[in-house]
């Protein structure tokens, strides 16, 4: 009997003895696999964390260059704007020389004026091309949009235009038969790039104005009213609520052609 006891014990033994064995490996296969994935996650996660380090950089790297850009379009257009007014300037002062004011040119308000424009003004102009007697070369069929990238009724492709040596477009609308002294002859629309987008005013559009003067007779739209309400008048004023805002040459005129971080660009 004793002799039963005493064998059955062994047995237990030696079950309890393989069960133990059979555990300890089991646990360090399980402990094996626990690791490998912790660190295939770790792997994982490191992985991720450089796809997004990389992400922020070329992130950061679009953010500056676009600041760049940005700055470099502003001080483009600054400079363009800036010549392109003194250039006008003396070209309407050496036709005024010759001609007289431009209340002597025989401009009709609400007519293209054609033989007029270009007798007294396109013939004083370096141009490559001259639409004064054609539509939609010069300009393109379009309308502009405002500063909020919205389209505005102004579409420019009808009126009498040319296009300058230096790629600018200039659009002629005559408003008045100009008689009157220091009164508004001729609208002039001046696109920095000619047909080429943004095709925004503000941006690459800038209204001009031909005066009946004999002392200043191209000057930016409206410049007769406060720099105040050259920013912020709702309908025409420089900024991103008006409907069509084309005081933006005067503002920037008062400002000596300078594009600061306060212009709605």
């Amino acid at each position: 009997m004793s002799y039963l006891i005493l064998s059955n014990k062994y047995k237990f033994n030696a079950i309890s003895n393989i069960f133990n064995v059979y555990s300890m490996n089991y646990y360090y296969k399980y402990d094996i696999i626990i690791n490998m994935v912790v660190e295939v996650d770790e792997i994982c996660r490191n992985k991720f964390r450089a796809v997004g380090a990389i992400a922020v950089l070329v992130i950061a790297i679009f953010g500056i260059f676009f600041l760049f850009y940005q700055q470099r379009e502003k001080k483009n257009t600054a400079m363009k704007l800036r010549l392109f007014f003194s250039d006008m300037t003396q070209t309407m002062q050496y036709s005024m020389n010759i001609n007289g004011p431009p209340g002597e040119w025989g401009l009709h308000g609400g007519y293209k004026n054609v033989d007029s424009l270009n007798n007294y003004l396109v013939n004083y102009l370096r141009i490559s091309e001259n639409c004064i007697n054609q539509s939609g070369k010069c300009f393109t069929d379009i309308n502009y949009k405002n500063l909020k990238k919205q389209d505005t009724d102004v579409n420019l492709s009808k009126l009498p235009s040319v296009r300058l040596n230096n790629g600018i477009s200039l659009a002629f609308e005559t408003i008045s038969s100009c008689k009157t002294k220091d009164k508004i002859c001729v609208l002039v629309y001046s696109d920095l790039n000619g047909e080429k987008p943004p095709n925004i005013f503000g941006k690459d559009l800038f209204v001009f104005t031909i005066i009946n003067s004999q002392a200043a007779a191209f000057m930016p739209y409206n410049l007769s009213i406060s720099p105040e309400d050259l920013s912020k008048d709702e309908t025409y004023g420089c900024n991103k609520s008006a409907k069509i805002p084309m005081y933006c040459s005067g503002l920037l005129y008062t400002k000596n052609w300078s594009i600061d971080s306060k212009y709605p660009w």
